[in-house]
C-alpha cells in the first residue's frame, strides 16, 4: 500500500489494543537460552548497516518463494534440527499477505515446545540485538524483515515494539509457527547479511503478470478518478476479466450501479444510465482503458446481472504495461463503494 499501514487486515489486527507487557514465554531471556545456539552469516558484515526496513505490503499476487525466506528458513531448520518450515508462498486471496507474493517465512515452533520456545526466544535476541557498532535490531535489518508474529505478539519495523495481535486458534495466533514477512531487498537476499554490502531501499519490481495458475485482484473506488494496477499485462496475452460489487453513485441509497447496469429505485435494474441517451457513453459503467461493455453472468435480462452482480468479458492489450480501471460517473464525489476485478490470464 501506499504506507496503508495498519489499514490491511494483517496490520489492523494490531490497532485494537491497550498497551500490555510481552508475555514471558515471548522475550523472557534465561541463562539457559545464552547456551542455546544463533545462526551465524556466511559473509564478513560491514561496519555500515540497513536502515530500518520500510512496510511494503503485497500488491500483486505472485505466489513463488523468494530467495531471501528461503534462505533464511534453510538456515533456521540448519539451526535447529527440530523446526520446520511450514511455507513461504501460499495461494492468493482476497486479503493483504506476504505469502501471497513469496515474501513471508512460517518457521514452524510450538509455543509449549520448552525446547522450540527457547529457540525462538534465541532467535529474537539475536535479531533485536545491537551490533558492535550500537546498531539496535542489527540481525533484522541486515535481512530485511519487516515485522514478526508470534504467540498473539506482532512486532513491527513501524512501531519497533511487540505489540498484541488479535486472532483464534493457534495457527492463526501463530502459536504453531513464527512469520516473518520481508521488504523486497530481504526477499531478493540482496541485503548485507547474505552479501556483504549494505542495500538501499529495493522498490517492488513491474511485474508483468502472464501465469495461468493463479489471478490478479484489482479493487476499484467509485470515488477514485483512476485506478492503476500494481503488475501489468502482457501485450497480445489473454485476460478473462470478472467484475463483482456494486457501488452508491448518489446520495440516496437507492441509487446504486454496478459494472454495466444501475438503479434508482432500488429494484429495476437498467444497462442504461437514469439520464443517459446512449449506451455507447457507458455512464456509470466501468472502464478498462478503452472498453466499457461487460457480458451478465449470470443474466437477469436487460444486460443486466440484478442479484449476483456478476459480469466478465475476456480481453488483451496491444502493449505491455498496467491497467487502468475506473468509474464513469462525473459527479463522484458522493460515490461510495468498490467494486472488485478478478483477472486471470487465460
Amino acid at each position: 500500500m501506499s504506507l496503508l499501514r495498519p489499514a490491511r487486515r494483517r496490520l489492523a489486527q494490531v490497532l485494537a489494543f491497550a498497551a500490555v507487557c510481552a508475555p514471558s514465554t515471548l522475550l523472557a531471556t534465561t541463562s539457559a537460552e545464552a547456551a542455546v545456539a544463533v545462526p551465524r552469516a556466511a559473509v564478513a558484515l560491514p561496519a555500515a548497516i540497513e536502515a530500518m526496513p520500510s512496510y511494503q505490503p503485497q500488491t500483486f499476487c505472485d505466489p513463488v518463494d523468494k530467495p531471501g525466506p528461503v534462505a533464511l528458513g534453510r538456515l533456521l531448520t540448519a539451526t535447529y534440527r527440530d523446526t520446520t518450515v511450514v511455507d513461504i508462498s501460499r495461494p492468493c486471496a482476497s486479503d493483504t499477505s506476504e505469502h501471497y507474493d513469496g515474501r513471508a517465512l512460517d518457521w514452524g515452533a510450538y509455543y509449549k515446545n520448552p525446547t522450540q520456545v527457547k529457540e525462538v526466544q534465541a532467535v529474537f535476541a539475536w535479531l533485536f540485538a545491537k551490533d558492535a557498532t550500537g546498531n539496535p535490531n542489527a540481525m533484522l535489518r541486515r535481512l530485511g524483515i519487516m515485522y514478526i508474529i508470534w504467540n498473539k505478539q506482532i512486532w513491527g519495523s513501524w512501531s519497533q515494539k511487540w505489540e498484541p495481535y488479535s486472532c483464534s486458534g493457534v495457527t492463526a495466533c501463530h502459536q504453531d509457527h513464527v512469520h516473518f514477512s520481508f521488504d523486497w531487498a530481504g526477499a531478493e537476499k540482496k541485503t548485507s547479511f547474505w552479501t556483504g554490502k549494505v542495500s538501499g531501499f529495493v522498490a517492488a519490481p513491474a511485474y508483468t503478470y502472464t501465469s495461468t495458475k493463479f489471478a490478479q485482484i484489482a479493487k476499484v473506488s467509485a470515488r477514485s478518478a483512476s485506478v492503476t494496477t500494481p503488475f501489468q499485462v502482457k501485450a497480445g496475452d489473454s485476460y478473462r476479466m470478472t467484475v463483482t460489487g456494486t457501488y452508491r453513485y448518489g446520495s440516496a441509497t437507492t441509487q446504486r450501479a454496478d459494472a454495466e447496469c444501475s438503479t434508482s429505485d432500488g429494484k429495476t435494474w437498467k444497462a442504461l444510465a437514469p439520464g443517459d441517451v446512449s449506451s455507447m457513453t457507458g455512464r456509470l459503467d466501468l472502464w478498462v482503458e478503452r472498453h466499457r461493455y461487460w457480458a451478465a453472468a449470470p443474466s437477469t435480462g436487460g444486460g443486466c446481472s440484478a442479484t449476483k452482480h456478476s459480469y466478465t468479458r475476456t480481453l488483451s492489450f496491444p502493449t505491455t504495461g498496467p491497467l487502468h480501471f475506473f468509474v464513469n460517473d462525473t459527479t463522484r464525489t458522493d460515490d461510495s463503494g468498490t467494486l472488485t476485478v478478478t483477472i486471470q490470464r487465460v
